[in-house]
């Protein structure tokens, strides 16, 4: 009997034992199993998470508003991409314009030198510097002096030829001027000796007539 009653603490902690055990596992079964971010789906499938829930599941269960907030950041970098490539688009245009400018500007400064060259050169050949006996540029002085000689002697002929048509063209009036005085005096004289013709004949005519 004694034996009984010792043995019955132990009998009693052996028969409890089980539903213990069964009870613990039941409660670590029923307990929800959280993702990522903190969330989990309940037997009728509605999305449900805690306090501390993150927006690192796409396509899982999530907090509200995950999608929008990652709808949102994408445009952002969409737009920050844009603008960066819009801003890299733009400095490449200003590096050309600016490119440009400057090859334009070199341009205008070469031209420039070659024309200062040429009107340098253009002035040292038509100057009378020393060159030597039959060199080029004696040769062309006296072949730019031969052309303006040619050119004085040209325009010389010409104005004599003017001034001798003008002489010509003077004569030819000054002579019509006389012919047309000389038919006038001509005809007065004709007219004069008419006149005188016609009074003596009446006064003839007269004399006669007289007793």
């Amino acid at each position: 009997m004694r034996t009984v009653w010792r043995l019955l603490p132990m009998l009693v902690v052996m028969g409890l034992a089980p539903h213990a055990v069964a009870g613990a596992k039941k409660t670590v079964s029923d307990e929800p199993q959280l993702n990522a971010c903190g969330c989990y789906r309940n037997s009728a499938g509605a999305c449900l998470c805690g306090k501390k829930g993150k927006c690192e599941c796409p396509g899982e269960c999530e907090p509200k508003g995950c999608s929008e907030k990652r709808q949102k950041d994408l445009d952002r970098e969409i737009q920050a991409e844009t603008k960066r490539v819009q801003d890299v688009e733009k400095k490449k245009r200003e590096e050309e314009a600016e490119k440009k400018k400057r090859e334009e500007e070199a341009e205008k400064e070469r031209q420039a030198e070659a024309a200062a060259e040429e009107k340098a050169l253009s002035e040292a050949v038509v100057a009378d510097s020393p060159t030597t006996a039959g060199g080029a540029g004696a040769e062309g002085q006296d072949q730019s002096k031969d052309k303006k000689g040619k050119d004085s002697k040209k325009g010389k002929k010409a104005d004599k030829a003017e001034k001798a048509d003008k002489a010509e063209k003077a004569d030819k009036a000054e002579k019509a001027d006389k012919a047309e005085k000389a038919d006038k005096t001509e005809k007065a004289d004709k007219t004069e000796k008419a006149d005188k013709t016609d009074k003596t004949a009446k006064a003839e005519k007269t004399k006669s007539d007289d007793p």
